[in-house]
């Protein structure tokens, strides 16, 4: 166990941070929110837990937070998203109960689907509903988050058998705030590319790990502090920074493997041929060996110059925020093959099977094509995808994850065309980054996706997406050359952070 956490506290009498920021399930979009919070608004303190094992994280989290959040402190404000339960924590921690407590929902418990419905547990959104109530600030990454949530609140409690509380709706509802999630765009793609500077997440925080470094949390007030509660911590970073091998084991040995990248390793520049970018020619992994070159601070600390300032070299003001990431793109040839790009997570809640039948379709019917699937897997990965792996072998140019932020940007600037066939949706951080980097979006039109995107990129059945992608496999320049009407500086952190801070400093 944490056996040091006792000499940590007697090491440091008080914290002295005022805003607490706590996260159960430290991953994919929850991880950016915490980290880009952590490192653009002083005096934060991050306590948080890795993104494995959802279904204890909700359930047991409180506990467990409420044992390690420090007894003695200055904290004005708790920020937690939906995972906790709320309730729970203020109840074994009440000297928490008098500060100003921000809920944040990057997804709902209530319209999660479910493959069969006596699989869904009453107990998830039971949880979330008694979070509200004791919230003073209820905020959803969409509007479509919201709705739902609030609509389907009276349905999930008619479950219980009888005794059936009313009016939770109308009791939460005053509370609730749409505030869509930050998105860090990466900088400007030329200025990346000629210094070497890393595209990914301006943060300075790193996770810290309590247990193994008690004396290093000694900071000021203006520093934010990391408290990484995980004794696993070193083997879950490693797991997370090789997931996803290419074609996993069972077709490392087919011969598309050297096609295919992890992470832009040195093995891998030798196998790999020069990408295009608008500017030229770029080795794979170039970017990141600069940046890694870079000395990393094991806490999160203040970044001398707030990620926010326009003072940078490589920030993009808020007119380039939609136009950069297509410059130069047209020159393009017209014989290149287009370029799908998948980015989701490897479940079946984002309907893998629809995209890979779409592209068993178009590849029967001799469609040139080439498809990037991205996002990370977690443990029981849908069978489909080592379906897919095997029939469209000829066609793929990346499969799996790509750990570094600089990769995966430049792979979304070569794509065409981005799409998803999401079951369950209420932001999605991945399309309005490969939009951002120039790809044209092909939604369902359903969920969050008609409150972001023009209707123009929406489809309303499975015909509908493989007769747009016929089309644009046809004619690739159709893709590449298109304009659509999406603000992203509404998305981005640079158009939202003044209402972040608000809550958060206020």
């Amino acid at each position: 166990g944490h056996r040091h956490s006792g000499e940590w506290r007697n090491s440091c009498s008080k914290i002295m941070g005022e805003i607490l920021l706590i996260e159960p399930f430290y991953g994919g979009s929850h991880k950016q929110l915490i980290d880009l919070l952590c490192a653009e608004i002083p005096g934060c303190v991050k306590i948080v837990l890795p993104a494995k094992k959802w279904h204890w994280r909700a359930r047991t989290s409180a506990l467990y937070m409420s044992q390690q959040i420090p007894r003695q402190h200055n904290f004005r404000v708790l920020f937690a998203s939906s995972v906790l339960n709320l309730a729970e924590l203020l109840a074994l921690r009440p000297d928490l109960t008098p500060l100003k407590k921000l809920l944040y929902f990057h997804e709902n418990q209530l319209v999660y689907p479910v493959r069969r419905h006596q699989d869904r547990d009453f107990q998830y959104g039971y949880n979330q509903v008694l979070s509200c109530l004791v919230a003073d600030v209820v905020l959803f990454n969409s509007q479509y988050n919201q709705d739902s949530f609030l609509s389907s609140i009276q349905t999930h409690f008619n479950i219980m058998p009888d005794c059936r509380p009313k009016g939770l709706a109308e009791e939460i509802s005053p509370k609730c705030h749409v505030l869509y999630f930050p998105i860090s765009f990466p900088v400007r793609w030329r200025d990346c590319r000629d210094k070497g500077i890393k595209t990914s997440d301006n943060t300075a925080s790193q996770a810290f790990d309590m247990a193994r470094q008690p004396s290093e949390t000694l900071r000021d007030e203006d520093t934010a502090h990391n408290l990484f509660l995980d004794e696993e911590k070193g083997k879950e970073e490693s797991a997370q920074a090789t997931a996803t091998k290419s074609l996993r084991n069972v077709q490392s040995k087919q011969s598309c493997c050297e096609k295919l990248t992890e992470a832009s390793s040195e093995d891998d520049k030798e196998k790999i041929p020069c990408e295009k970018s608008p500017q030229g020619l770029v080795p794979p992994g170039e970017m990141r060996r600069n940046y890694n070159s870079e000395k990393c601070s094991p806490v999160c600390e203040e970044s001398q110059i707030p990620p926010s300032s326009n003072s940078g070299p490589c920030m993009p003001n808020e007119s380039e925020l939609s136009l950069d990431c297509r410059a130069g793109w047209n020159d393009r040839s017209k014989d290149e093959p287009l370029h799908i790009v998948w980015p989701h997570r490897w479940e079946h809640d984002k309907n893998p099977e629809l995209f890979f039948q779409t592209l068993f379709e178009l590849k029967a019917e001799g469609s040139s094509f080439t498809v990037s699937v991205l996002g990370q897997e977690y443990t029981d990965v849908p069978e489909i995808f080592a379906e897919a792996a095997e029939r469209l072998k000829e066609h793929i140019q990346q499969w799996g994850h790509l750990a570094a932020k600089e990769d995966y940007y430049r792979l979304l600037h070569q794509a065409d065309v981005v799409v998803s066939t999401a079951d369950h949706e209420f932001y999605g951080v991945s399309m309005l980054e490969a939009v951002y980097c120039g790809c044209y979006p092909l939604c369902p039109n359903r969920l969050v996706y008609p409150e972001i995107f023009p209707k123009e990129c929406l489809y309303n059945t499975p015909q509908q997406l493989r007769k747009r992608l016929r089309d644009f496999c046809r004619r690739p320049q159709l893709a590449r050359r298109h304009s659509i009407n999406l603000d992203v500086h509404q998305y981005s952190w640079v158009g939202l952070a003044e209402e972040y801070k608000r809550l958060l400093q206020d």
